[in-house]
């Protein structure tokens, strides 16, 4: 049989259920830590989360400070070098004064503690590692304590904004990955609704991405098909109440499997796309997911097989045993969602211009999640599905 690799990557420890901080102390205490970086954003702040770690490294003698300069949802280089600026002796690695790096928030702030990690200990710029394994040495250890739910905290890719080149950079290598993840729904009960949304339709996406892409196997397969059911299920509930804690566990969940699925199965065409939309307007990545998702699962149809459009139509808890019928009522599922949680319906509204599409498309090409898409197209395909998503 020809050869066909499927590694599969995870942080090592993964704390995750309601209460799962609690363990977090007992995860840390054989690394014997001296000082830490904490890598935030001043919402956390004054939400208190980032007091509740800071109690935690107390009690454990670990010395820390604090960069609170994630200032928006898509982080830029500029995040990366402010952080960065809290390593002394101009990142010589063996003088380093962090040990560890601690990342509390959504996918933004994991992103941003990624690439701070990776620079801190391969030098250079971010933008030096932008694509698959040109990282040659592994990043500062890093924990993830997420507060949101969209998968980050378990893998090894960053997305990185470089307003030079109006392009969202994807940097990915398994020297990347964090070292423990935590996963604990009491800290994503204060999401605001909209937000929710924009989370929920993104693990959605990247799980029926990861289904369909080209490097999908069978483990993948199980986290994908599961992440997708359990979403669509509870969504929209923790959309309608964000304080149902058994609602955000189970979207939680969802989160883990997604990353855990897309971290080695890759994504396609809807995260190439939205990743340069974001490189341009700088608007919420979880609302350009959830616009281009019904146009780029039509057009990849021909290349999805029977068995797997209705397998995501089973895990949606649609009853078909045709693939054209599956086709449209996932798409009619997916949008009474997006209708449901108020969400724009199309680029338009979201600021998008006809005259940005050319390079845009260019840019979605060459991203690396581009490569795996179930259906190859060109640049007047990707230019035809922006154009239809207006």
């Amino acid at each position: 049989m020809a050869e066909n690799t499927h590694n599969f990557y995870i942080p090592k420890t993964n704390l995750i259920g309601v209460g799962a901080i609690k363990d977090l102390p007992e995860a840390l205490m054989p690394l014997k830590l001296r000082k830490v970086l904490i890598v935030t954003d001043k919402n956390m702040i004054s939400l208190g989360y980032v007091d509740n770690i800071e109690k935690i490294l107390k009690a454990l003698f670990i010395a820390h400070d604090i960069f609170d300069g994630v200032l928006h949802s898509n982080p830029t280089v500029s995040f990366v070098e402010d952080g960065l600026a809290y390593f002394p002796f101009k990142l010589n690695v063996l003088a380093k004064d962090y040990d560890f790096i601690i990342s509390i928030g959504g996918g933004t702030n994991h992103d941003c503690a990624k690439a701070i990690a990776t620079v801190a200990t391969n030098s250079g710029s971010i933008g030096d590692y932008e694509g698959w394994k040109k990282v040659t040495k592994p990043a500062l250890p890093l924990v993830c304590i997420n507060t949101t739910g969209c998968g980050s905290e378990v893998t090894m890719f960053s997305i990185i904004t470089d307003n030079s080149r109006k392009v969202k950079m994807l940097i990915g290598s398994p020297f990347m990955m964090p070292s423990i993840s935590v996963n604990d729904p009491m800290f994503m009960a204060s999401m605001p609704n909209e937000l929710t949304a924009g989370v929920g339709f993104d693990v959605i996406a990247q799980c029926i991405e990861s289904y369909i892409c080209t490097e999908a196997s069978p483990i993948t397969d199980a986290l994908a098909l599961h992440g997708i059911n359990l979403a669509t299920q509870y969504l929209p509930r923790a959309y309608e109440n964000g304080n149902d804690l058994e609602a955000r566990e189970k979207m939680m969940y969802a989160s883990a499997m997604t990353g855990m699925a897309l971290n080695n199965a890759g994504l396609g065409y809807v995260h190439s796309m939205a990743h340069q939309l974001g490189g341009f307007y700088n608007e919420y990545h979880g609302n350009y997911d959830a616009i281009l998702l019904p146009f780029v699962l039509e057009y990849n149809a021909v290349s999805i097989s029977d068995e797997r459009m209705i397998k995501i139509a089973a895990a949606m808890n649609i009853k078909t045993d045709n693939k054209s019928e599956a086709l449209d009522k996932i798409i009619a599922s997916l949008l009474k969602m997006r209708y449901d949680f108020k969400m724009p319906t199309g680029l338009s509204q979201m600021g998008v211009k006809e005259k940005d599409m050319d390079q845009m498309s260019q840019n979605a090409l060459k991203d690396i999640t581009a490569l795996l898409n179930p259906r190859h197209g060109t640049v007047e395909d990707i230019k035809g599905l922006f154009k239809a998503a207006m």
